[in-house]
């Protein structure tokens, strides 16, 4: 395959999509996420185990490469914090995620954290207020933990923090919030 990211834009009647961009990516890319301002893109690049961030230009939505970090063992999931200071990789072969600030200037990610997950950390996602990251494990398991607002560190929840989910989860995705 291509181990490229491609742009497209959307027609906002039609629904129709224009390619705009085709950029290289990393060795296997596997997973996408975008920052909430659109000024941003990054991606996990699973078999050269670095995360590429890219800047996206508001008028064309070319991309430009601003940064390529390293990350755990295949990396494979990635999210954006809504609050857009944090990315978060679940890195499946070394059983951990990794947490980065981002420049909200350039886009540059800075490693702030590195936090044990389950077996085979697959997904992660964090939930819409910005304070917990949940992460599949295909295990059999959810990892959860509380996200610090000021560094982006991540602190598993003292109870609940591993939660059956199955046999082999491969995917999460959070909805909302219960109040």
């Amino acid at each position: 395959g291509s181990d490229n990211v491609y742009g497209y834009s959307i027609n906002a009647t039609t629904g129709k999509l224009t390619l705009v961009d085709n950029v290289a990516a990393g060795d296997g890319p596997n997973g996408i996420a975008v920052d909430p301002s659109g000024k941003f893109v990054y991606v996990s690049n699973w078999g050269s185990d670095n995360v590429y961030g890219y800047s996206i230009n508001a008028t064309t939505g070319k991309l430009t490469l601003v940064d390529n970090v390293a990350a755990g063992d295949k990396p494979n999931s990635i999210a954006v914090d809504p609050s857009g200071k944090f990315v978060y990789v679940a890195n499946i072969g070394s059983d951990n995620v990794y947490g980065y600030s981002i420049n909200s200037t350039t886009g540059k990610l800075t490693l702030v954290d590195n936090v044990a997950a389950g077996s085979s950390p697959i997904s992660i996602a964090v939930d819409p207020s910005g304070k917990f990251a949940y992460v599949a494990n295909q295990g059999g398991n959810v990892s959860a933990y509380t996200i610090n607002a000021t560094t982006g560190k991540l602190t598993p929840l003292s109870t609940g923090a591993i939660v059956g989910a199955g046999d082999g989860p491969i995917s999460i995705v959070i909805m909302g919030v219960l109040q």
